[in-house]
């Protein structure tokens, strides 16, 4: 390197100027990139905030279909297994102790089996699309 003695006045005021002009340039490029990693990072923070709440939306979506199953499995086992064969409103599940009517038609002869043919027999079916009004 040259040294300064060695430069007159004008030539030394051309160099501050230079240097200023470099200086400023380099500072107007540190902010430039610093703007564009502050850019990236928040399209990036972004991205990933859309992509948890679609996973929070799945997770949802597997919790509602995984509890409608369950309720559906719950609503199975209490669906009627046996019925009064001349009494439509006397249903037992088969879960829990026995009622009384069970008990007076076992009584009486009768068999669960009975019951159980009595309630697939009897058993409410949805009426098929054919016999349904258009």
């Amino acid at each position: 390197m040259t040294e300064l003695k060695s430069y007159d006045l004008p030539q030394l005021e051309a160099l501050a100027e230079q240097i200023k002009s470099e200086i400023g340039k380099r500072e107007r490029e540190e902010e430039e990139r610093a703007r564009r990693a502050v850019e990236d990072a928040t399209a990036e923070a972004e991205r990933a905030e859309t992509a948890a709440k679609e996973a929070a939306a799945e997770a949802e979506r597997a919790a509602r279909a995984a509890e409608a199953e369950r309720q559906a499995r719950e609503a199975a086992a209490q669906a009627v297994r046996y019925m009064h064969p001349s009494n439509r409103a006397l249903t037992w599940s088969g879960v829990g102790p026995k009622p009384d009517w069970v008990n007076a038609w076992l009584v009486t002869g009768g068999t669960l089996y009975a019951l159980e043919v009595a309630a697939e027999k009897l058993a409410p079916r949805p009426i098929p699309e054919s016999f349904k009004t258009r």
